[in-house]
């Protein structure tokens, strides 16, 4: 990997002033901004002025710029047309209409390599946010399902936090056996719809063996590894940032000057075990995460079912592999185990 480590605190430069909304305040009204990095309130008027777009966020002091730039009426690839801003994170997310199919649709803006999400369309996974189109417009555009639903948050209970790690870690297997790795792993870029959790937010997707593409992602989900000369982004890195959503979906704060330590929780020595500095510490890949957070609840006697049943949102466990636990905190799961074939924790 080269020396470009970049945060998703750090934006793609911005267009031209002269290509923004005439009005690009009145895209995103003030009660609908809030710090891309730690979710505080921004951009606020005071005293009779109207809060300002750019400037440094008081809780996290990371710079930010809520200038939107597409408008409201911009027409992508001669089919989706801009109706609305929705989001500010990694990069500005667009409600669209496709004028062709008649259906809602968000679009995205890729920061760096345009051609690892194609390697995605019409190969995607229940639990991942549906890609639909790859364009072109003032940069790669990603054009994604509209998905209705909130990000994860915490503190959840124990049984809450796994049923959403579980849910998700399918899709990051699903991309992993895909060559790309998604890089931005994160609770605010999974959404709990009606149909189960959903990984959403490709902008950050790249392939596995890239070793000298800039990195993107968000400070507090960042294996150590990830430094200028560093290793880069792996499988390894995914399994971290992946312990990192499990930790702050059960309390923990993003950064650890941003609030309190959480409580203890049954599945600390998952967390630790999946967040070690060490890469060859670490669950080798996602599945096995899971597979340590089934064993743990099981332990305690905190049962639950993950998704994965006939009747719901289709993913759970992928497989029934034995685990290699090498702090010997938890006891072994053997290829005979309940949930090893059915996908669930055990009863």
């Amino acid at each position: 990997m080269d020396g470009r480590v970049r945060s998703s605190r750090l934006r793609p430069p911005l267009p031209d002033a002269g290509s923004f909304p005439t009005d690009p305040a009145g895209l995103l009204p003030e009660h609908r901004r809030t710090c891309p990095h730690c979710d505080a309130p921004v951009g606020r008027g005071r005293d009779g002025r109207p809060g300002r777009l750019t400037g440094t966020c008081p809780a996290c002091r990371q710079r930010v710029d809520l200038r939107p730039d597409l408008a409201p009426g911009t027409v992508l690839a001669g089919r989706y047309r801009v109706v609305d801003v929705l989001a500010r994170g990694g990069a500005w997310l667009y409600l669209a209409h496709d004028v062709v199919g008649g259906d809602e649709v968000v679009v995205a803006r890729v920061r760096d390599d345009s051609t690892t999400a194609e390697a995605l369309l019409g190969r995607g996974h229940p639990a991942l946010v549906g890609l639909r189109d790859v364009v072109d417009h003032a940069g790669t555009r990603l054009v994604l399902d509209r998905l209705h639903g909130s990000p994860a948050r915490g503190p959840l209970p124990p049984e809450e936090a796994a049923r959403v790690v579980a849910a998700v870690a399918p899709a990051i297997t699903h991309l992993h056996a895909l060559g790309l790795l998604h890089a931005d792993l994160k609770p605010a870029n999974v959404l709990r719809t009606a149909t189960g959790p959903v990984l959403a937010d490709l902008g950050s997707l790249r392939r596995a063996d890239d070793r000298t593409s800039p990195v993107w992602g968000t400070d507090g989900f960042l294996a150590p590894e990830i430094t200028p000369g560093g290793a880069g982004p792996s499988v390894a890195s995914e399994v971290f940032a992946l312990g990192r959503c499990l930790d702050v979906l059960l309390g923990a704060p993003v950064l650890g000057h941003l609030g309190p330590p959480r409580a203890p929780s049954v599945l600390d020595a998952v967390v630790r075990r999946a967040t070690a500095t060490d890469p060859g510490l670490r669950h080798p890949d996602v599945a096995e995460l899971v597979g340590d957070v089934s064993l743990a609840l099981h332990r305690t006697g905190r049962w639950t079912t993950l998704p994965g049943q006939p009747d719901d949102h289709g993913v759970g466990l992928p497989d029934g592999r034995d685990l290699v636990h090498q702090d010997g905190s938890l006891p072994p799961r053997t290829p005979s185990s309940p949930h090893a074939q059915t996908g669930a924790f055990p009863p």
